[in-house]
């Protein structure tokens, strides 16, 4: 009999550990993530000389349950492994401790996302190149890190023509892929002159939304084709329109 007993209040404090374990697992310290760490575009090529820096927002989520007052992001940039055009802070961004910002680098109460701003600035080199900011997020008083693969995002900021989202690759990941083929910046550059609008990840979803994709490659392909046979453009070596400015790259087409 006190053999059992014995096992009994044995079973109950390993049950005990077990479920103070278990809580303190669930009550873990805040922890903060980027879902989405595929790299970001925003180009100033669309907008007047005038405007000299913008806004973009990086969305970050939380492990752990809301609170009710908002908790700090710590946003931080880091080098890539042969990186390019590394953005410069103060040059081509507001450093990211800047007193201006830091109060709007935060997760709101009684959230578990939160966009986070970072503001770029227009700069003369970006017309020729782009200039790429590696953001990777940092432990503070309110949050640890989570998933190690979620952590880093890139903005690529220029004053030129960019991929944007929907045409991030050429192939199924990437829905405009489907709708225009390849990309090259010379059929980007085609098309807007074409269309005379913004050709960007905000034109694609409206006409994505209205299903008018076929509508927009219809004329864009007509133009193409026109542009081609024109004799003027044929008798200068403008046409065929290629993808690059040497004669012997590839053809710009349109599935």
């Amino acid at each position: 009999m006190i053999r059992i007993l014995f096992y009994t209040l044995l079973l109950g404090m390993l049950a005990a550990g077990c479920s103070e374990a278990d809580h303190l697992l669930y009550n873990d310290s805040a922890r903060l993530q980027i879902n989405d760490t595929t790299a970001m575009s925003y180009t100033f090529f669309y907008e007047p000389e005038t405007m000299v820096q913008d806004t973009v927002y990086v969305e970050v989520f939380t492990i752990g349950d809301p609170v009710n007052q908002d908790r700090p992001v710590t946003l931080v940039q880091v080098a890539g492994e042969n990186q390019a055009y590394p953005a410069v802070s103060g040059q081509h961004f507001v450093p990211l401790d800047d007193p201006a910002i830091k109060p709007l680098m935060v997760v709101k109460a009684n959230q578990v996302s939160g966009l986070i701003p970072v503001v770029v600035k227009r700069d003369a080199g970006m017309k020729q190149h782009s200039y790429r900011l590696r953001l990777q997020l940092a432990a503070n008083e309110a949050f640890l890190l989570g998933e190690e693969g979620r952590r880093v995002k890139t903005v690529i900021v220029s004053d030129k023509l960019e991929r944007f989202y929907s045409w991030r690759a050429d192939d199924g990941t990437a829905p405009a892929f489907y709708t225009f083929g390849k990309y090259s910046t010379a059929k980007h550059q085609f098309m807007y002159d074409v269309l005379q609008v913004r050709v960007d990840e905000e034109w694609y979803k409206a006409i994505s939304d209205m299903q008018a994709q076929q509508h927009y490659k219809n004329l864009v392909k007509e133009a193409l084709n026109a542009f081609n046979t024109d004799p003027a453009n044929l008798a200068s070596g403008a046409a065929p329109l290629r993808e690059s400015s040497d004669p012997a790259s590839s053809a710009v087409t349109f599935p």
